[in-house]
């Protein structure tokens, strides 16, 4: 090991950074896996989703679902032996403030009822079951607190009778206190619904009308199935079931293991994509094959070169199983010392990585379970390693001395450290092209860059966006009254059509997305035309603009000018033009047929509710200089400070900058583009380091036929070739094989986006170019020194 201490170096790098991206991703791919897996009869527990009673679309559903609709299904459908339906406080899972002596806090909060402690394992510890009577709007109920964090917050003192206040939707402290009559326990593991303290639900026995089945999201339903039941018929009859006229008419109900929500979910919120986990750990394996074959062939040829060696030691007493233990010996350390320096890696990443995959473990947990994983690695390589032994000891020794080298498995692991290296720098290439595309292609169909709002709610936006104006970074504002907002886009509805111009038979009915546009909002973000003209401010509500959707979707080909209707009400639309499709949302959900209108005057962006705020404000919309937006920011910051700091109605005024809303879609990409990254320039790294240590062995090997070569007129260029012409013709094999591999993938990975990049020759090129320069002068300087050796001092010493 001392005496090829470059190769060991190169194979304990390559090894140390394999083990510590596969064991981690591997770890998260665990924990992601076991969510909710702990209760009792997790496997028999399915959350309910339904259609979206606001949103039609075409497999636009959602989890949440009317509080009455737990009570029907455990009616309706025998295969049910229990359902619950609680909801959060906070719809979007995040923490609410609570104020315990005078000190503020943020936890988690579910109202629930009796079901939800059956289902989830929830044991009540101390008090009372208080906390599970139902209260009416605006009785205040008694909570029941976790022992973890009755801990947390009081200490070794009984939690029970304590009082916690509350906040309002100001963010201040409301005054209400509420009463803690009850510890229970927490979920003991990663959960999708974490909590900290049980309220009880609202009372809304007394609400059975259509209108409370149809608004009210009052929760998500989880039904608990008997064993045995035959999931699929089940769920099909679930899905072809209606409620009925009186109770909402929800059909197109679906299920979802309640163990795989966590990673099957779109909608659940997270840094990194599941799929791309994968990829971390698929990344993560590859370099460590990498490293392996890289290690196996440069001991093969090692151990050619030990073999008279090999031979005086058994001479001298060896017996097989000794030279066995010595070589395996040699081969573990290398893998410990790998194993070491994974772990000094692991304490340096281990941070950032909790903070991206939110995974609650302390560094001891993943230390251990990540050696876990790496010794599965290490055994299969010891086992690897032990049959290329039997391999050459099943050949004569003297055979083996005498015989020429063999190049098959060398040549064969040279080709897969290309593959695995051309590979990784090839799909790395492809996603930076496409993020590039993303960001600055005319394809998106509006422009988000330099682009900003305010959303106000309460007070006069018209005097606010006047202030606005007035700020020097600022170039553009206009008063989104009405309008839907585009990023992040709220206020869509879908509508149902079944009247147009050119209407084929086979088609009954089409869904459209409906958008409230106005000509300076087009203007504003820059919407591209593709057919006939633009709204103007003389248009009446009647005529509208559809997106390349919507007119593929009716199946026009001159769309300007036709005509849509629903029957149901009195009114047409007339197509005035048709507009590029606006890719406003994630870069891998397909557009939506959409059609977009005038707002008409009596339509307000939302509805007044408690003192005078808006239920969802206001967007003010403005443009501001290239590289200003912190100045920018800060000047709006201060505005608001200046003249609204006193009024509790622009205490939710929130400011959004349009580029960082559209870049938050793409997390996972970049989170992907850096993994990938640092994967290809440690497989580069392992490759060409490996090709020079190869090289270097192989010259060592051939330094006497080098010499006879050049004592009959060989030059060093003719050596140089000689060994290009091989190294040249490996790369070249590798290079076609991981391109057609790469290319295969990545073009099932293109597919996911709605908007795609192509993928050029140059990108080919400029990798094996770039490639062949680095092992060029990597290898060509081994050689070169090999070959201005003294060809007779070389044939004396051999």
């Amino acid at each position: 090991m001392r005496k090829y201490k470059n190769q060991t170096l190169i194979s304990i790098i390559g090894l140390s950074v394999g083990f510590t991206c596969f064991a981690l991703a591997t770890l998260w791919i665990v924990y992601e896996m076991t969510y909710d897996s702990f209760h009792k009869n997790a496997k028999q527990m399915y959350v309910v989703y339904r259609q979206h009673p606001w949103n039609s679309t075409a497999g636009y559903v959602n989890n949440m679902s009317p509080l009455p609709l737990a009570a029907y299904l455990k009616e309706t459908f025998p295969e049910i032996i229990n359902v619950t339906t609680f909801n959060r406080t906070n719809p979007a899972g995040n923490r609410v403030p609570i104020v315990v002596d005078d000190v503020d806090f943020s936890v988690h909060f579910i109202l629930v009822d009796s079901s939800f402690l059956q289902m989830f394992d929830v044991e009540i510890l101390e008090g009372n079951l208080d906390f599970l009577v139902p209260v009416t709007y605006p009785t205040l109920g008694k909570y029941a607190i976790t022992q973890e964090k009755a801990r947390q917050l009081f200490g070794n003192e009984s939690p029970v009778g304590k009082k916690i206040g509350g906040f309002n939707i100001f963010g201040e402290r409301s005054g209400l206190y509420y009463e803690i009559c009850a510890v229970v326990s927490g979920m003991s593991k990663q959960s999708n619904y974490p909590f900290d303290f049980l309220r009880p639900k609202t009372d809304f026995s007394d609400r059975t009308d259509i209108n409370f089945w149809n608004g009210a999201e009052g929760g998500q339903t989880i039904i608990e199935l008997y064993p045995g039941t035959n999931v699929k018929a089940f769920a099909k009859k679930l899905y072809e079931h209606n409620t009925g006229e009186g109770r909402g008419n929800i059909s197109g109900m679906t299920i979802m293991p309640l163990t795989k929500m966590r990673y099957t979910d779109p909608k659940i919120p997270r840094e990194v994509k599941f799929e791309y986990i994968f990829i971390f750990a698929l990344s993560g394996l590859l370099v460590v094959i990498c490293s392996l074959f890289n290690y196996l062939t440069l001991f093969t040829s090692r151990f050619r070169m030990r073999q008279k060696e090999l031979a005086l030691r058994m001479v001298c007493g060896a017996s097989g199983l000794s030279l066995l233990t010595m070589l395996s010996v040699e081969f573990l350390l290398t893998f410990l010392f790998a194993v070491v320096l994974g772990c000094a890696l692991t304490q340096l990443v281990y941070k950032p990585f909790l903070a991206m995959s939110e995974i609650k473990m302390n560094i001891s947990s993943i230390y251990l379970e990540s050696l876990m994983y790496v010794c599965g690695v290490i055994l299969i390589s010891l086992l690897m390693f032990w049959l290329i032994l039997f391999i050459f000891q099943r050949r004569s020794l003297n055979i083996s001395i005498r015989q020429s080298n063999k190049k098959v498995f060398r040549n064969v692991s040279v080709i897969v450290q290309l593959v695995i290296s051309v590979g990784f720098a090839f799909c790395t290439v492809v996603i930076l092209k496409q993020m590039h595309y993303l960001h600055n292609s005319g394809e998106l169909g509006f422009s988000f860059k330099n682009r900003g709002s305010v959303q106000v709610w309460g007070g006069n936006a018209d005097a606010f966006a006047h202030l606005l104006r007035q700020i020097p970074e600022i170039t553009e504002v206009i008063d989104a009254r009405g309008h839907t907002n585009l990023l992040p886009q709220f206020g869509s509805g879908s509508r149902d059509f079944d009247m147009w111009d050119d209407k084929p038979a086979v088609v009954e009915i089409i869904k459209l997305e409906q958008m409230f546009i106005s000509p300076e909002f087009i203007k504003f973000y820059d919407f591209r035309l593709v057919a006939g003209d633009m709204l103007t401010e003389g248009d009446s509500e009647s005529i509208v603009l559809l997106n390349e959707t919507a007119v593929k979707a009716f199946g026009w080909y001159d769309p300007v000018g036709k005509q849509f209707a629903d029957s149901r009400f009195d009114r047409r639309f007339t197509v005035k033009g048709v507009i590029k499709n606006v890719y406003n949302s994630a870069p891998t959900v397909e557009i939506n047929p959409a059609f977009y209108i005038k707002p008409w005057p009596e339509r307000e962006s939302s509805m007044m509710g408690i003192r005078g705020i808006t239920t969802y404000g206001r967007s003010v919309l403005f443009k501001y200089r290239e590289g200003m937006w912190k100045s920018c920011k800060e000047k709006i910051e201060q505005l608001i400070k200046n003249e609204y700091g006193n009024s509790e109605l622009f205490r939710l005024t929130t400011i959004s900058n349009d580029e960082e809303i559209y870049n938050s879609n793409l997390k996972s990409e970049k989170v992907i583009i850096k993994i990938l990254s640092f994967v290809s320039i440690i497989c580069v790294f392992i490759c060409v380091f490996g090709f020079v240590s190869l090289v270097s062995l192989t010259c060592e090997e051939r330094r006497k036929e080098i010499a006879i070569r050049k004592i009959n007129g060989a030059t060093a260029g003719d050596i140089l070739g000689m060994f290009a012409k091989e190294y040249f013709l490996l790369l070249i094999i590798g290079a076609v094989i991981a391109f057609t591999t790469g290319y295969f993938i990545m073009q099932r990975w293109l597919e996911h986006y709605a908007i795609r990049t192509n993928i050029p020759a140059w990108i080919y090129l400029s990798i094996v170019l770039v490639l062949a320069l680095v092992i060029t002068l990597c290898v060509g300087w081994q050689v070169y020194r090999s070959s201005v050796e003294n060809p007779a001092e070389v044939v004396k010493s051999e």
